[in-house]
């Protein structure tokens, strides 16, 4: 009998595989839609109609939830939510390929439009298997991620309601990955990202008579140097933390004159959200008290905020099986795990619902990865991984509920 079982699931997870390359036309047409259409942020109206009707050309009905779209297939419990993000980065795309960006200034050089055209497939797959599912799979397509106010814009709109997720699933096309490679995340994922400004106010004044000025940029240098200090020295040394300032600007332009305000950006990386609370109030306290020692106000503001992504071991370790049935030889997993610096706002759900996240690579061939990567013009994405990436989603939701109903 249980051998049985096995040669059931393992028959399922080639159905999959292989409807999701007879599917691979209609899958990368979508892509290279989304890839030549791309919108940023929350504000992807193009994108949001394509997805709509191509879901109601597949018998959804998709329903707008804050500013994404989410839709659901099969009934009852226990739910499992699949997530995709869909907008694009504020660049020029440089990669050559006959279907590149139409929107100058835009351009997917970080993979969603191979993220939604994925779930896209794998869409349509669980919509022909309905009946077969033993709950309720929900999609969620989501703008936003690059700005970081997606996720909780659609948590905020009730994406985790009605139904409630159980378990939910993300992946991330890799285009330094050899194609078909897979790579997982236990425990920490994505950091924690803290971006702020700090503002220093002194007093304007002519660059031979500083006696007569308050120096805000002096100020700032120590600010700099002292905001070091605290991952030097406050925080725990076998934790990842990371504290930068990446811009320092005055109001001053010229070369004698001491400027009445400076103005420094960072933000603050960690995996530990406690050592993040501990960051984020050192910072405020630390910014007030030299700003304050050289005569100058010293004011914190924070521009975004976004909790680290934490992956639940159990149902990481659940769905990479599944991927490695419904991948076969198609996929491998990389080993060891990943971390990456980066933030990722489907943290805003992980913090919420037991969470997996999985990295799927494009490079050109099984054993090499692209030159460039995420966030480059030149970047490349091999799409023969997309229906690994749709086979990938469907099964794991289908095996997930099967195993984990009443």
């Amino acid at each position: 009998m249980i051998a049985g079982f096995i040669e059931r699931e393992r028959r399922i997870a080639i159905d999959y595989l292989e409807r999701a390359f007879q599917l691979a036309e209609e899958i990368t047409a979508d892509r290279r839609y989304l890839h030549q259409h791309p919108e940023t942020g929350c504000d992807t109206p193009v994108t949001m109609e394509y997805i709509e009707r191509r879901l109601r050309e597949m018998g959804y009905q998709a329903a707008h939830v804050g500013p994404g779209l989410v839709a659901t297939v099969g009934q009852g419990t226990p739910v499992i939510l699949l997530r995709a993000d869909m907008d694009a980065l504020t660049m020029d795309e440089e990669s050559g390929l006959p279907f590149a960006s139409l929107n100058p200034g835009k351009a997917h050089c970080c993979g969603h439009d191979t993220h939604t055209a994925m779930l896209l497939g794998a869409a349509r797959m669980l919509k022909e298997n309905e009946s077969g599912l033993k709950g309720t799979v929900k999609l969620m397509f989501q703008p936003g991620e690059e700005t970081g106010n997606g996720a909780q814009a659609m948590v905020e709109a009730g994406v985790l309601e009605n139904p409630r997720p159980d378990a939910a699933v993300a992946f991330h096309v890799d285009a330094a990955l050899p194609l078909g490679r897979l790579n997982y995340s236990v425990g920490p994922t994505f950091c924690s990202n803290d971006v702020f400004t700090i503002l220093v106010c002194g007093r304007s004044g002519h660059g031979a008579r500083p006696h007569q000025a308050v120096d805000a940029i002096n100020a700032s240098a120590h600010i700099v140097t002292g905001l070091e200090t605290l991952i030097a020295r406050e925080t725990i040394p076998t934790e990842t933390c990371m504290l930068t300032v990446c811009s320092i600007e005055s109001d001053s332009k010229t070369f004698n004159v001491f400027p009445k305000t400076v103005t420094l950006t960072g933000s603050i990386r960690t995996y530990n959200p406690d050592q993040r609370a501990v960051l984020v109030s050192r910072l405020k306290e630390v910014v007030e008290g030299i700003a304050r020692s050289f005569n100058c106000t010293g004011q914190v503001s924070f521009d975004h905020q976004q909790e680290p992504l934490l992956v639940d071991r159990q149902l990481e370790t659940e769905l990479r099986a599944y991927l490695e049935e419904a991948l076969g030889n198609e996929g491998t997993v990389v080993e060891p795990p990943i971390m990456k610096m980066g933030s990722e706002d489907f943290a805003c759900v992980t913090m919420r619902v037991p969470s997996a996240y999985f990295f799927i690579g494009a490079g050109p061939d099984r054993e090499n990865g692209y030159p460039y990567s995420q966030h480059n013009p030149k970047v490349r994405f091999n799409e023969d991984m997309l229906p690994l990436g749709a086979a990938g989603y469907a099964y794991c939701a289908d095996r997930w509920l099967e195993h984990n109903g009443i």
